[in-house]
């Protein structure tokens, strides 16, 4: 089965998928592997269009993001 879940606000729909991966690229381009998260929260705030995110390394460090990330 295959699901795809938008989020629609003000005329605007957003694809979860869609910021999961803009998530998942920052994380790259800072440097880390995603096989070395071992949480990863995304916050989705949609009367900006802005996400937050912030995940947990194995090795116990935290990466997140200060400056939001914007869905066009």
């Amino acid at each position: 089965m295959k699901i795809k879940t938008e989020v629609q606000f003000q005329g605007h729909n957003v694809s979860i998928t869609d910021v999961e991966k803009m998530v998942k690229e920052d994380i790259k381009s800072k440097g880390f592997k995603l096989n070395s998260l071992s949480s990863l929260e995304i916050y989705y705030q949609p009367e900006n269009r802005s996400i937050f995110y912030v995940a947990a390394a194995k090795d116990g460090s935290i990466i997140d993001n200060e400056d939001a990330l914007t869905v066009e």
